[in-house]
């Protein structure tokens, strides 16, 4: 019996191949939005920091002016840091969102051409089982006529 072979195979590889990469691009990104995410706690958790000491220094009584400045002028910058982080989320959405699309196409491909290799190998299949019949039929038949002679 013959193996079978589907004629389109190195389209199906190439397109579970985009699909792998799809996978693994979807991934990255993930891993980078958790990045940034984790990035914002960490900073939000120091701008409270920041801003609980200079409440502190200003419930003891004292003022100390540099000291409150440096304070107040550090959290502005890690508000800033929070803004950009929020903006890259944004970005990283984006991209999120267009590689779930590409991957959804590369499955709906993938799934499409596995389908077609089924088809064709159910046709082979049914082919190979015909033609073997025939030709137990024939041999059947020739010694059916072969039997009847002597």
């Amino acid at each position: 019996m013959k193996k079978f072979r589907f004629q389109f195979e190195s389209v199906l590889k190439m397109r579970r191949h985009k699909r792998s990469l799809c996978r693994q691009l979807l991934g990255e990104i993930l891993q980078a939005d958790q990045r940034l995410v984790e990035e914002r706690s960490r900073l939000e958790a120091l701008r409270l920091e920041q801003l609980q000491e200079i409440r502190l220094r200003q419930d003891l009584g004292r003022v100390d002016v540099d000291a409150g400045a440096n304070l107040r002028y550090y959290a502005g910058q890690l508000q800033t840091q929070i803004q950009t982080v929020t903006a890259n989320r944004r970005v990283l959405e984006k991209q999120l969102a267009a590689c779930r699309q590409a991957l959804a196409q590369a499955e709906q491909e993938v799934k499409a051409m596995e389908k077609l290799s089924d088809k064709h190998r159910d046709a082979f299949q049914y082919a190979q089982i015909r033609k073997e019949s025939l030709e137990l039929e024939e041999t059947w038949s020739a010694t059916q006529q072969t039997g009847g002679v002597r």
